[in-house]
């Protein structure tokens, strides 16, 4: 029974006692027990202390013991079944056995150990339980101390009560209608190079009769994390992390080293983000360390790689699937935590080594945001009152209404951008709620409780930073790589797509603001991905102090409820043809939208319930519609062979296990960039 822990525990509980023994052996001289024998003892001592809580683990089951639920293991629950065939399949066949609402011994609806929880998959009851509790919850074993688990209980995601009603407050303002109208245009640019980037692919595999870089092939899923993490970086943060250059650098020493200037699409990817790795800062003070923009440019891709390799592992290191020995242990023995996660730090595993590390570039991007700004405001003052010619920062509109990127000669001092109170009065904003681009953090930084008058501090801002950097990043860029295997794998569903976007856009028109109303069948698209692959599969409340009902199932008080919302989403009985994709259902004027959508509120719910409700929900539609008209405008996407059915792997969200390779192929020849997107 307690092989696996004893396992999980003997191997680290070794390295680290063993990389401590020199200094333990010294500071023990003059006693006759060293601390490792100690620390010995203390281990024993917390594996008896750990026997005990398992022995009364029947207490956790009688609690529940009217509700039913699939057999557990002892101390390992359910792992066997969720380790098959993933959480979001096993909660689907355990809801059509045993029906709505069941109980299984889980930790986070991801990998299964000791603690119990209750299991909700009915449409109606989820949207009862997700607008009546508020409070999230994660019960995966985390064994982050110090500032990482400060900033992961200071988020967005996992404030309670009024500490989340004050975070909630200062972050609304940045997805108001004004908001996402200033948005649009950085949306666009972002949109625009991927598909630029694409059609130099197609071409080139057309040019070499489909063999030049294996055919054209490209992992669209890394392709749109390169796209999503660069909007969130130029909407919000008013930076250029270059995750989507793998070229412009070569181009740019090139010209660097022919005496020649660099080409205005060059020129403009060298950004803030830059100005803080030692090569932009010589160049730019024309040291001999680096010297031209092709130094900035090339220090901030990697720069860019390196954040956008973080996420990544944030996301997939964070999970106990791909978690290490100390994660599988602590799901095991939770009550064993502090002890486990010293121990991890002392002698981190690969896993745990990876994830620390991307931490680590995570928060220092944070708080070098953080820096940058409060740098900007300081000079803000005297820049107000130059006239826009002697401006040092030059803003071009690029794409034709594409993203506002900075000039090269913004490299090492890029501009602040524009106070809040300028951004209300900004033309065109749609009222005073509006956030001019790239103000996120300012909205943060001034936030003050209503109370307390108490502002954040730095961790707490980094904490807003990172959530906004992580959730905008990986679960759009999901949804966006299941639209595209969609559209691909259904040639109806494809030549509906382009029909509208060709009546709307035509071949080169890039969308504007006016155009998104009159593309639904684009969002209707980008719905029906959502509703059989939602990236957020299951989301978990808490029952507070007091006992609540549902479906008939009294739940007593700290009761985890797991909102099942990839089963919720494949219910035949609310969803006819439930596997099949059909975006027509999410359109009003269609017969089938009566069928779900105007018969049963909410049960289309990728986003959350409530006023828990993800806050950037209409952000992340906003960019996927702009990102497949962009897209579809110009390309389609054939599947590699062998890739249907795609298989989706479920740790913190639902993801294409391999990316997702296809060869785009060319529709219309993309018009050369114009002045203003150059």
């Amino acid at each position: 029974m307690f092989a696996e822990a004893a396992e999980a525990l003997r191997a680290p509980l070794v390295e680290a006692l063993s990389g401590s023994r020199g200094s333990a052996t010294t500071a023990s001289s003059g006693s006759s027990t060293s601390w490792p024998s100690l620390l010995g003892y203390a281990l024993l001592a917390a594996l008896l202390l750990e026997i005990l809580v398992i022995l009364l683990e029947p207490f956790q089951r009688w609690r529940l013991r009217h509700i039913p639920g699939p057999p557990a293991l002892p101390l390992v629950g359910c792992v066997p079944q969720i380790l098959r065939m993933g959480s979001p399949i096993f909660f689907q066949q355990c809801y059509q056995k045993y029906g709505p609402v069941f109980k299984a011994s889980v930790a986070a609806g991801v990998a299964l150990g000791r603690r119990w929880a209750v299991v909700i998959a009915d449409a109606e009851l989820m949207r009862q339980v997700g607008f009546k509790l508020r409070n999230h919850v994660i019960v995966e074993a985390s064994l982050m101390r110090g500032v990482f688990r400060k900033m992961d209980q200071a988020g967005l995601f996992l404030a309670k009560d009024d500490q989340w009603k004050f975070i909630r407050s200062a972050w609304q303002p940045a997805f108001s209608a004004g908001s996402l109208s200033g948005y649009l245009p950085r949306m666009l640019g972002c949109a625009d190079d991927l598909a630029r980037r694409l059609e130099a692919r197609a071409v080139e595999a057309e040019a070499e009769g489909g063999s030049g870089k294996a055919g054209g092939r490209v992992d669209m899923w890394r392709e749109l994390g390169s796209m999503t993490l660069q909007v969130v970086g130029s909407t919000a943060y008013g930076v250029d992390f270059l995750t989507m250059e793998d070229s412009t650098a070569g181009e740019a020493r090139q010209h660097r080293d022919s005496g020649k200037p660099p080409a205005p699409a060059v020129k403009k990817n060298a950004v803030a983000v830059a100005a803080t790795t030692p090569a932009a800062t010589a160049a730019a003070a024309g040291a001999p360390g680096g010297d031209s923009i092709g130094d900035i440019t090339a220090a901030a891709s990697q720069c860019g790689r390196e954040l956008m390799r973080a996420c990544a592992d944030v996301f997939r290191y964070g999970s106990a699937y791909h978690g290490g020995r100390y994660m599988r242990a602590a799901i095991l023995l939770p009550e064993l935590r502090p002890l486990l996660s010293w121990m991890a730090h002392a002698a981190p595993d690969w896993p745990f080594k990876r994830i620390l590390t991307a931490r680590t570039k995570l928060r220092n991007t944070c708080l070098s945001l953080i820096a940058d700004w409060e740098a900007k405001q300081r000079q803000e003052p005297a820049m107000v009152s130059e006239s826009a010619e002697d401006a040092s920062v030059q803003l071009h509109n690029g794409g034709g209404g594409g993203g506002m990127i900075r000039d090269a000669a913004a490299a090492a001092e890029p501009s602040p951008p524009p106070s809040l109170a300028a951004a209300a009065k900004a033309p065109g904003s749609r009222g005073a709620t509006a956030v001019e681009p790239g103000s996120f953090l300012g909205l943060i930084l001034a936030a003050r409780d209503k109370t307390t008058g108490q502002a954040l501090d730095n961790d707490e801002v980094a904490a807003q930073v990172q959530t906004f950097i992580l959730a905008g990043y990986e679960t759009t860029a999901n949804a966006l790589t299941f639209a595209v295997y969609s559209v691909a794998k259904n040639p109806e569903v494809e030549r509906r797509l382009l029909a509208e976007i060709d009546e709307v856009l035509g071949p080169d028109r890039l969308p504007t603001e006016a155009d998104l109303p009159r593309l639904p069948y684009t969002e209707a698209v980008f719905n029906e991905a959502l509703r059989l692959y939602p990236p957020a599969h299951s989301t978990i409340r808490e029952v507070a102090s007091s006992p609540i009902d549902v479906g008939g199932y009294k739940m007593p008080p700290g009761t985890s409820l797991i909102l099942a919302v990839y089963a919720s989403h494949r219910d035949p009985r609310v969803w006819p043809r439930v596997e099949e994709f059909i975006p027509e259902r999410f359109m009003p004027t269609s017969p089938l939208y009566p069928e779900v959508c105007s018969r049963v509120p909410n049960a289309h719910a990728p986003f959350g319930y409530g006023v828990r409700m993800c806050i950037g929900w209409k952000f992340a539609v906003q960019e996927a519609k702009i990102a497949l008209a962009r897209l579809y405008q110009r390309l389609r996407f054939e599947l590699e062979p062998g890739l249907s059915p795609m298989v989706a792997a479920a740790a913190l969200t639902l993801a294409p296990k391999d990316g997702l390779w296809v060869r785009p192929v060319l529709r219309h020849p993309l018009p050369p960039a114009s002045p203003a997107q150059q």
